[in-house]
């Protein structure tokens, strides 16, 4: 009998832990606001009386998109992460704006602290591409590039290092306040448009918030 009673507990136990292991969500989908900044990523080379003045402008970018993650474990998952944005008009000389768009597609590991808090802080890091699309308008030549055209695209690598937290609403919805990362990417030195900074490696910051569907 108490033989018999061991092997119950035990199962029950058993069940009661793997319930407990597989207490998070399979999937997770999360929509959401997203915002770029450059530091410094435009340049533009004038003359006043005389002197040379080089003028450098950061890029402001504002958009959305989304992030599909299949959790392997409570702890790790596996995260595909897109998102476009709409670069906002940018003054970098006498008469000279940029403006454009940008889309990036990154894949990467995903760890999350699940601790039965409604709090569920993660870190991610992702590695992928962009690709940016601008086009320069000017009461001068100084936009034309190499090719006889004011726009400019081209697909570069790209990488995030980052993390945030999101808030438990119930089961299915969780509330994603603040994503914040590290954006790298690099498009090289041939870009053909006088504006570029001829910089191989592009630094920036990334912002999302949105909402996260369990599933």
């Amino acid at each position: 009998m108490k033989i018999r009673s061991a092997v119950v507990f035990g199962i029950v136990l058993l069940f009661g832990t793997v319930a407990f292991a597989q207490d998070y969500p399979k999937f997770e989908t999360s929509p959401g606001f997203m915002f770029i900044r450059t530091s410094g990523q435009l340049s533009n080379t004038f003359v006043v009386n005389g002197q040379v003045i080089t003028s450098v402008k950061s890029l402001n970018c504002a958009g959305g998109g989304g992030t599909l993650a299949y959790n392997v474990s409570s702890v790790v998952g596996i995260a595909a992460d897109l998102g476009g944005c709409k670069i906002f008009s940018n003054a970098y000389g006498l008469g000279n704006t940029v403006d454009g768009n940008m889309f990036t597609y990154l894949f990467g590991p995903r760890f999350t602290y699940r601790s039965g808090s409604k709090v569920e802080p993660f870190f991610e890091v992702n590695f992928g591409g962009t690709r940016i699309s601008l086009s320069c308008k000017s009461s001068a030549s100084s936009c034309l590039s190499a090719a006889g055209s004011n726009t400019y695209s081209k697909n570069a690598f790209a990488m995030t290092v980052g993390g945030g937290f999101q808030i438990k609403a119930s089961k299915k919805v969780s509330i994603r306040l603040i994503q914040a990362e590290y954006l790298y990417t690099r498009f090289g030195n041939n870009c053909a448009q006088t504006a570029c900074s001829f910089n191989n490696n592009q630094n920036s910051f990334r912002l999302k918030s949105g909402i996260v569907l369990n599933w």
